[in-house]
This record gives structure tokens, C-alpha cells and sequence, in this order.
């Protein structure tokens, strides 16, 4: 039977070195150049906000070239741009610009496209409009951006511009912190053999000539460059229906395959609505749920979370329930800056194990979570997104960044974790807009009541995971005592950990979970009033933090520094008096100790102790009134153990 307690019983906290964790990580990976050259707003993009794309584009197979206009529109508030700025690599050829419906100039240069700003400022601000028409075969992206391919010798195309890679088939604000409202998307293609084009939002029409198809479609959510995308084939099409519980509303689901791999995808794919069920319940209604949700297959070895049409290139239910997730996390909200792409990638990663645990269990969940566990270096906040290989580590971004979703649920309970992520995806200022990870944790706070600065500081901008060790043993009469200590170099973590001491009363197995608060690099625990004799102590036996654990023999405490513990003076800087707490482990006994205060030459002015003292915990008090403004030392003196601290005597 197990008893969970949630109290503290903490009786000592000795803190042998509060080392500040670091925001410091070293990753590998070759940075594309359009990434290493842009991928940062220029002064004059900032300052416009982008409404509207309508992209109109005539793809020629046979010469790879693709030729068309996009018009771009938006408004300028009263800080004001010298001059309008769209991104579009210089491969590109832009044949002319129309700006508010007039011919204007323009140069292009340096994978931007410039063109001159009205001369006069405008006090109130104003709306413009912005027609770019332009051809070329665009250049392949690193491993996204536009691709002319082949499948089974038909010719297939599709596009990934994640994260900058917009910029290479279409002019564009090419940064994810600016969606436009809404996007036209009209393409036309040849009308043999019989390509389909799949695209965002809703088909509109498709018209057909003798040899040409025109196919529109408009996406009427936000959306952010990145997600527009093209995916052309023949295809086989099939639809299936998802009916929302929470408005008994019927969207379509459009399943866009490859012939050959109609048979194999079909069974998954058929538990899509499910998932969108499952999700819906958990998060809120599925966020474009006036549109559709679907999959077009394409030859990239993954899958991209394009908004309303995910492009798949596999069928397995972890690929299709992490695409699907990124609808609330991703595209609904999507990262302010590729800084902060763990708020899509690990909330998508989480998506998964979540459908893991609704179809398999709870046993399921926690091996799917062990299985994507990461334990090396490197921080889940991106410090510089310069490459798809550093932005979509799969380590960081995806599965560590899972983990602290993990962690986080079980802090506050499901109840408050899918009310903070309900929260979150209905927030005013959030949904369909981006956000950053301080935007998260705002939320996580105001629905939890908690402060989350050390989570957060720990977890999202700091390195490593904690290195937990437990002792314990019986100090008689029943009481217990555990000792934890985190062996980590860089800095301890604050967290409350389960600790779950299991034994016997007769013929009965027992064992009881308490909840203690860790927030030092040893702390010690004391608990009593148990009504069986404890045989073992497991430090978060079901797995709920990214941690390594070791353990010390049961019932004998090795504490550390020759089993004397130490903690720092306090409060240090000081005024009247200073207290230090200390520790003698019970296996060494009374102990001959000597505690002296020194003055910076290390003279000795005053002895605190000079006795043989008793083995347990101790604090010694100097009364410095009569001493003078300066730096100290306290020094503990024990056989051949020496601890001295500097402290600062303040009047």
C-alpha cells in the first residue's frame, strides 16, 4: 500500500557550494550560409507589420523555374522605415517592383530586395502595398527550401522553409515573430500527367485549361512564412471526417499519399481523428478547426508540421501525433525567435508520449519518456539559432525540452499542468500570434500561483541535469534520516523530489512517498512517526526528473569532506553576529573540534569552541558587536579536516 504525503520534513539544509549554474553550452554543427547571413531582422524589417502574402506562382517542370508575383501588405506604424526590405536570395531575379500599385525601383543585394520608403514621414502612420515580380530556379536551402524531385519518375515538388528557407522560393518578411492575417496561394502546373497541388487553408478553386492547372488556396489564420508550403504530385486522395466534442462542428481531414503507399499509411492515418480528439481534450479545440487538418506525402526522410497539411515522409503514429501536435504548438502559437524553438519542437515531442500514454498506459509513458531522456550538455534555450543542425537538435530542442514538460506536470499536478497548457493556448495576446519562452512561464505562474525563476533558470537556460546521491540510516526510535547529495559541477537545482521509503510490519510490504524540497548541494532529512521498519529509500522511484542517481550502503552515511558537512555562515554579509552550522556523522562520534575567528591576516582574534563535541548537528554563534568594520574568517578545525570561509563584517 502506498501513503503519498505531501509535507516537508526538512531538519537540516547544509549547503557546502551554491555554485550560479551557467548559461553556457557548445554545440557542433555546420551553420548555413543564409542562416549565418541573416538571421536576424534588419532595422527597416522591424518595423513593418506584414497582413497579407498573395503568392501566384507558374512551375515549369522541365526547366526547374519557377516565375510569379507576390504581393505583400502591411502597415507602418509611427517609427518608420527608410526603406522597404523583403527577403529573397540573390539567385532569385526580381524583374520589377510595384509599390501602392505604381512602378518603383528597387535594388537587390545581399539576399534582400530594397525599396525606397516614402520620404516624408508619415506622423499617423499608413498601410502599403508591395507587388514583387520575379523568376528563377531556387537554390536548394540547406535541406529545406523548394525542391523539384521525382517519385517513381513522376516529377514531385515540395517545400520545408524551416527556419529561413522562405526566402528562397518566395519574397517575404522571412522571420517567424511576423504572421500574416491571411495568404493566397495560386499555383499553376501542367495538366499532364494529372498533378495535384496541396497546399494551406482551403481550396477555392481549381480551374483546367487544355494543358494547365490552376490551383487556389487560401489559408484566413495567421500564419507565418515558414509554414506556407507546396507539396505537387499525382496523388491518391483521401478524406476522412474529425467531429469536435466541444462544438459537435465536422472538419474534413485530407490525406494527400502516394500511390504505392496508399495501403501502408491508411490504418494510421485513420487514427488521426483520434488524435485530434485526444489533443482537443487536453489543449482546446483544435486550433483551425474552421479549415482542415491533413497529410501530403513528400520525399524527405520526416515530417513538417506545415499549418492545416503536414508533409510526411513516413506514417508511423509517433510521426503523425508529433506533426499533429504542432498545430496548438508551433502553428496556432509559434516561437517568437528559433532562440525559443523548444516551445515548439519539445511541446510536439511531449504530444507523443501524451498519445503514448492514452493508448498504452502509464507504464508506456514514463518508457517513451526514459527512452528520449538526454543527459550531455548544452542549453534547451537556442543561445545561437545560426543553423538547422543547432536550431533542431534533436537532444535539446525536442527531447530534453519533453522533459521539462515532464518535470513541470508533475510539480503541479495534472489538473493545473493541461490548465496551464489550456491557458496557454487560449491566451488573448498568444494564441494565433507567437510567443517566447518568459510568454510561457508568465503563464505557467499565473495559473500555478508558483514562482518558476529557478525552474526555468535550470532547465531552460541552464546546462546539465542534477546528480543525485542518497544515504540514509536509523537514528533509533524511528526516526530515519536521508541524506541527498548533488554531485553535479554546475551548481545544485532546486526541485521537490518524491522520496519513497518502503518496508515491513509483519507480514505486510509499506512503503510511504513523501515529497521533500531539494534546494542544495547536501541536504539532510529527517522523518518519523512511520508504523513499519524501513528497509530501503528510492529517490523519485517513478521517474519524474531528468536526473542520474547513485546510492551509499543503507544505514551508513558517508557524508563527504571526511564525514563532517559544513554549511555557509550566515547571513553573510552580517552586522552583529553570524551563525555556521555544522555536522558531525554519527559512524565517526564525539570529536575534538576547534572553531576560531581570524582577521584578514589570518591572526587569530577569538575561540568560538575548543572541545571535544558530540556527533550530529551544531550552530555556533560569534557576537561581533566589539569588533571592528572589515573581512573575517571562521575557521573549523577537526583532526585532519580544515573548512575556513571569508565573511564581512558590516557596522
Amino acid at each position: 500500500m502506498r501513503k503519498l504525503f505531501y509535507f516537508f520534513l526538512i531538519i537540516c539544509s547544509i549547503t557546502i557550494a551554491q555554485v550560479e549554474l551557467k548559461h553556457e553550452c557548445s554545440r557542433e554543427g555546420s551553420a548555413n550560409r543564409w542562416l549565418n547571413a541573416k538571421s536576424t531582422l534588419t532595422e527597416n524589417q522591424d518595423k513593418l507589420d506584414i497582413s497579407y502574402y498573395g503568392i501566384e506562382l507558374d512551375i515549369d517542370f522541365d526547366s526547374e523555374i519557377i516565375s510569379g508575383s507576390v504581393i505583400i501588405e502591411g502597415s507602418i506604424g509611427m517609427n518608420q522605415p527608410d526603406s522597404f526590405e523583403f527577403d529573397l536570395l540573390n539567385n532569385m531575379v526580381v524583374d520589377s517592383v510595384k509599390y501602392n500599385g505604381e512602378v518603383s525601383t528597387f535594388t537587390h543585394q545581399d539576399d534582400l530586395i530594397n525599396i525606397p520608403a516614402p520620404l516624408a514621414a508619415i506622423p499617423e502612420g499608413y498601410d502599403f502595398s508591395v507587388t514583387i515580380f520575379y523568376h528563377g530556379s531556387p537554390e536548394y536551402c540547406g535541406a529545406s527550401g523548394f525542391k523539384f524531385d521525382e517519385h517513381l519518375g513522376i516529377d514531385h515538388v515540395w517545400t520545408l522553409s524551416e527556419a529561413y528557407c522562405a526566402r528562397s522560393w518566395w519574397p517575404s518578411k522571412d522571420d517567424p515573430s511576423d504572421k500574416a492575417d491571411s495568404v493566397d496561394i495560386i499555383v499553376t502546373v501542367p495538366s499532364n500527367p494529372d498533378f495535384i497541388v496541396a497546399s494551406n487553408g482551403i481550396l477555392q478553386s481549381m480551374t483546367q485549361s487544355e494543358n494547365k492547372k490552376i490551383y487556389h488556396w487560401k489559408e484566413i489564420y495567421p500564419i507565418t512564412t515558414y509554414l506556407v508550403s507546396l507539396a505537387i504530385y499525382p496523388y491518391t486522395v483521401w478524406y476522412d471526417q474529425y467531429i469536435s466534442s466541444v462544438s459537435n462542428d465536422t472538419m474534413t481531414i485530407e490525406n494527400y499519399v502516394f500511390p504505392d503507399r496508399y495501403e501502408g499509411s491508411y490504418s494510421n492515418y485513420l487514427l488521426t481523428k483520434d488524435m485530434i480528439a485526444l489533443f482537443s481534450e487536453l489543449f482546446g479545440e483544435y486550433p483551425f478547426i474552421n479549415e482542415k487538418y491533413g497529410h501530403a506525402d513528400f520525399r524527405w526522410g520526416g515530417g513538417m508540421e506545415h499549418q492545416t497539411l503536414t508533409s510526411m515522409g513516413g506514417y508511423s503514429q509517433n510521426l503523425i501525433a508529433h506533426e499533429l501536435g504542432h498545430s496548438w504548438w508551433g502553428n496556432m502559437i509559434t516561437c517568437k525567435s528559433f532562440h525559443d524553438i523548444w516551445l515548439n519542437e519539445g511541446f510536439a515531442r511531449y504530444c507523443q508520449a501524451l498519445w503514448v500514454e492514452y493508448q498504452d498506459g502509464e507504464e508506456a509513458y514514463f518508457s517513451f519518456m526514459n527512452n528520449h531522456s538526454y543527459y550531455g550538455g548544452g542549453t534547451v534555450y537556442v543561445e545561437n539559432p545560426s543553423s538547422n543542425s543547432i536550431i533542431f537538435n534533436s537532444s535539446l530542442s525536442y527531447n530534453k525540452s519533453s522533459w521539462v514538460l515532464h518535470m513541470l506536470r508533475h510539480i503541479v499536478g495534472d489538473n493545473i499542468f493541461f490548465n496551464i497548457l489550456r491557458s496557454y493556448a487560449s491566451n488573448d495576446s498568444l494564441a494565433y500570434n507567437v510567443a517566447s519562452t518568459s510568454d510561457f512561464q508568465n503563464v505557467c505562474e499565473s495559473v500555478s500561483g508558483l514562482d518558476f525563476d529557478d525552474f526555468f533558470d535550470q532547465w531552460i537556460y541552464g546546462d546539465r541535469h542534477p546528480h543525485y546521491q542518497l544515504s540514509w540510516w536509523h537514528e533509533g526510535e524511528g526516526i530515519y534520516k536521508v541524506n541527498i547529495d548533488q554531485l553535479q559541477s554546475t551548481g545544485y537545482f532546486s526541485m521537490p523530489i518524491d522520496i519513497t521509503l518502503s518496508g515491513s510490519q509483519g507480514p505486510l510490504v509499506q512503503d510511504t512517498t513523501i515529497v521533500v524540497n531539494n534546494s542544495g548541494s547536501t541536504q539532510i532529512y529527517e522523518f518519523s512517526g512511520l508504523d513499519f521498519l524501513v528497509e530501503s529509500v528510492v529517490l523519485d522511484p517513478d521517474g519524474w526528473i531528468l536526473k542520474e542517481v547513485s546510492y551509499t550502503t543503507a544505514g551508513i552515511n558517508n557524508i563527504i569532506a571526511n564525514k563532517i558537512s559544513v554549511g555557509q555562515a550566515y547571513p553573510n554579509p552580517f552586522n552583529s553576529g553570524i551563525r555556521m552550522d555544522y555536522y558531525i556523522d554519527p559512524k565517526i562520534g564525539d570529536m575534538d573540534m576547534t572553531i576560531d575567528i581570524l582577521d584578514i591576516n589570518g591572526r587569530r582574534i577569538q575561540t568560538l569552541i575548543n572541545n571535544r563535541v558530540t556527533s550530529g548537528f551544531h550552530t555556533v554563534f560569534w557576537n561581533s558587536n566589539n569588533n571592528a568594520t572589515g573581512i573575517y574568517f571562521i575557521q573549523l578545525s577537526a583532526a585532519d579536516f580544515i573548512s575556513t570561509q571569508k565573511i564581512v563584517h558590516l557596522k
